[in-house]
């Protein structure tokens, strides 16, 4: 064992342990920096076996899972490289640090624009633009190495899956990029809908909500969903509250449709569509105790609760001015289909309402 290397070795990386001399090997840890601003490194397990030593040709390198997302970069062919053109253990540790150091700098040059976070082992990358973010993983498959653990972006067909196709952070970047590109018109629309509506769901929108439940009355609300390819075309409409409510304002819609203009602001075309100058905002609410309730207002009256697996919430309203109680369509059309004696007319579920027994209707598809 030559001192001066051993000594060298011990104060520079003091986590690396000289655990055989026949044949030389070293294991450990070697400390790498990831982030000269926030001063984070990363320990990268490491097992060094040199059975010519001093010299470290044929010299054995394993690393640890943590630079997994690295080696297919030609990093193996430099470290063998490097092995050869050194003389000390202790310089091509150091060496060591600065090709990786220099290999994730680079990387994040390539992903330049895109902000990167990882944890220490980096097997974890997140990738986030304009408040967007797709978190992926590294995975044990040569072919595509990475897959999406969480995602901020909408499924959309056209696009096919995210993590398709992944076999380099490069082509993820590029999709990333391509993808928040795409959707910032679609974006922009649903946050004036947000600014302007009030909106019932989602009662937290999200990157991947492509879809706005605003309210109109007590008793109607409406559902929206805008095409991420054509985010300035009609979108696609749903009505949903008590049938007298949602067929007229099907009427209403209908006579409007054909001055839909997609150059125009989608508030302006909304309030067209319903023939309204402004539309209703959520007024603060007021705790009214009532000891006898068992459901409020907005909840399904059949169920007792808001939401259903499926996160869809309550879309019928009884007719009954008295009554306005709320359903879930699932649970209506059950509720109905178990009385004797209802009868079906044109796709539609006739009885009567659980709560005041005044006429109700359930579409049965």
């Amino acid at each position: 064992m030559v001192v001066d290397d051993y000594e060298a070795i011990i104060q520079w990386h003091p986590q690396m342990i000289l655990i055989s001399k026949k044949p030389v090997t070293w294991k450990g840890f070697l400390t790498v920096s990831c982030n000269s601003n926030t001063g984070q490194n990363m320990r990268i397990k490491l097992r060094l076996v040199a059975p010519n030593y001093p010299s470290l040709n044929d010299a054995e390198v394993n690393f640890g899972k943590e630079i997994s997302f690295i080696r297919k970069e030609g990093f193996s062919q430099k470290v063998k490289d490097l092995a050869r053109n050194v003389t000390k253990a202790s310089l091509f540790l150091s060496h060591l640090q600065t090709l990786i150091v220099s290999i994730t700098f680079l990387l994040k040059l390539l992903l330049k624009g895109i902000q990167i976070l990882s944890g220490n082992s980096l097997n974890t990358i997140k990738l986030s633009l304009e408040n967007v973010a797709v978190e992926l993983q590294r995975t044990k498959y040569g072919t595509y190495p990475w897959t999406v653990i969480y995602s901020d972006l909408p499924e959309i067909p056209a696009f096919g899956p995210f993590e398709k196709n992944l076999s380099t952070l490069a082509i993820a970047r590029n999709k990333f990029k391509l993808q928040v590109e795409i959707l910032k018109e679609t974006w922009s629309n649903l946050k004036k809908i947000d600014k302007n509506c009030w909106i019932v769901d989602p009662l937290q929108p999200k990157p991947c909500h492509l879809y706005r439940r605003i309210y109109l009355t007590p008793s109607l609300s409406m559902l929206i969903k805008i095409s991420p390819l054509n985010p300035m075309d009609l979108p696609e409409i749903k009505f949903m509250g008590s049938d007298i409510e949602v067929e007229s304002m099907r009427n209403i819609v209908s006579k409007n449709l054909h001055n839909w203009n997609p150059k125009c602001d989608i508030i302006d075309n909304l309030l067209m569509l319903l023939n309204r100058d402004i539309f209703p905002k959520k007024e603060k609410e007021k705790y009214i105790e009532n000891n006898g309730a068992i459901v409020t207002d907005e909840e399904c009256c059949i169920c007792f609760s808001m939401k259903l697996d499926n996160e869809t919430l309550p879309e019928k309203i009884c007719n009954n001015e008295k009554c306005r109680r709320h359903f879930h369509t699932s649970c209506l059309l059950q509720w109905l289909q178990a009385v004797a004696g209802n009868h079906v007319v044109f796709d539609y579920i006739h009885g009567t309402c659980p709560n005041c027994q005044e006429s109700i209707s359930c579409c049965i598809k």
